[in-house]
């Protein structure tokens, strides 16, 4: 849960457990979710609310959380995937980018832990 969210629902009534519930406190489903944006989306002005999908938030939750420094096991942790190859699609370049760089850390680390000694 990101310190954004969990300071918003500190402000609402506590349930047991599930964040997102039906009038009788069970967790909803993923279609129930998609009718709710959909409806928000009709009423937005926004030119382009159609173009954001229910589905795009975990993407872009896998996107930021590789922009964070997660790795693939953190990833998967957070968004469900069960597998790397969503996270490939999803993530990217910028999995791929990532990765790059905390290699490319560690190697010049460990070059300067030769100079050193």
């Amino acid at each position: 849960m990101t310190d954004r969210l969990r300071e918003h629902l500190s402000g609402c009534e506590r349930g047991e457990g599930t964040v997102v519930t039906n009038t009788k406190g069970q967790p909803v489903s993923y279609r129930i979710v998609a009718e709710e944006m959909r409806a928000i989306k009709k009423k937005m002005k926004h030119e382009k609310a159609g173009y954001y999908k229910t589905h795009g938030l975990r993407k872009n939750a896998t996107i930021e959380l590789y922009l964070a420094g997660c790795d693939d096991e953190m990833v998967k942790a957070v968004t469900g995937h069960s597998g790397v190859e969503m996270l490939k699609k999803y993530g990217g370049p910028i999995r791929q980018r990532e990765l790059a760089k905390r290699a490319q850390e560690a190697r010049n680390q460990m070059e300067r832990s030769k100079i050193e000694t």
